[in-house]
């Protein structure tokens, strides 16, 4: 039983006159008779009581009409959600994330647009550093990353893409003596202890901070390693240390810490989307072409002239 003999029948159901529904099909009416006959032998009995005045729906054609509407109506939607499916507008996606995708602004405005304009797509979400990204992909676990710059060793199995940089600040504690200063430079940070992100959390953010550093003249001494930006904030409110962190922190409000711009550092925390090579998803390219234009639109936070 084809689709095909379902939309004649009702055609014909619909006009109890064949050469009608012919024209209505734009097809013959030879042929619409046939196509007719074939579906009452493949049902097993007749449908149509023929006669000279047209045709009548039999007790079994009435009982058959509302079926194969119903039965029609799943087909076409069963398409347009294949249809969907293959565009990229329904589905599900898991997405792993940085801390630092939150407060920059990225992850929440692709949010907000798949909430509003893309519904029908399941988005789970589970925050983890990159290496955890890294790994997670490598097991299937998740279906796309906004990592701190590319993965440890990702290249082999994984492309990673650019979608936002933003530059690091100093953070200190309130009422330190660089919080005072007007002009400082990164060789007064000399004698400072440092809360620093971890290598393997961001193995190139954390090597270009130690090579500035080392450019400056010091090697920095880390009084204690932090995973999340805002646990590292937390960390200089308690007087720790000081430490680097996104410009977009600065506009979170913390008692007992200051936000100081350092050109001098010279060195940005890079967002990159991370997926496997290879495969191919309409659902993750919908995400990652939102995730992009988002990327160019939103505004980067600077590091302003020194105080």
């Amino acid at each position: 039983m084809e689709l095909r003999h379902l939309r004649y029948f009702v055609a014909v159901a619909e006009e109890l006159n064949f050469g009608r529904a012919a024209r209505r099909l734009h097809i013959a009416q030879p042929p619409l008779s046939r196509q007719i006959r074939d579906l009452e032998r493949e049902v097993g009995t007749p449908l149509f009581e023929r006669g000279s005045r047209g045709v009548e729906l039999t007790h079994a054609g009435r009982a058959f009409l509302p079926e194969v509407r119903l039965t029609l109506a799943q087909a076409e939607r069963a398409q347009r959600t294949a249809q969907r499916a293959a565009r990229g507008e329904t589905g599900r996606l898991r997405v792993g994330f940085v801390e630092a995708a939150t407060h920059s602004g990225i992850l929440p405005d692709v949010l907000s647009f798949f909430r509003m304009h893309l519904p029908s797509i399941g988005l789970s979400l589970l925050e983890m550093d990159s290496a955890q990204q890294a790994e997670a992909l490598r097991e299937g676990r998740i279906d796309l990353g906004v990592a701190a710059g590319a993965p440890i060793d990702g290249d082999r199995f994984l492309h990673a893409e650019p979608v936002y940089s933003e530059p690091l600040v100093l953070a200190v504690p309130a009422g330190h003596a660089l919080d005072g200063r007007k002009r400082f430079a990164l060789a007064d940070l000399a004698d400072e202890s440092f809360v620093l992100i971890p290598r393997y959390s961001g193995q190139a953010l954390h090597d270009d901070i130690i090579a500035r550093c080392r450019d400056a003249g010091f090697s920095p001494h880390v009084a204690q390693e932090a995973a999340g930006w805002y646990t590292m904030v937390s960390l200089v409110s308690a007087g720790v240390g000081v430490a680097f962190v996104p410009a977009s922190l600065a506009r979170v409000q913390r008692d007992g810490v200051a936000y100081r711009p350092l050109r001098e550092l010279g060195v940005s925390l890079e967002l990159v989307a991370v997926w496997r090579r290879g495969e191919k998803s309409p659902v993750r390219e919908r995400f990652l072409i939102t995730l992009r234009a988002v990327g160019r639109a939103r505004p980067r936070p600077t590091a302003a002239r020194d105080r």
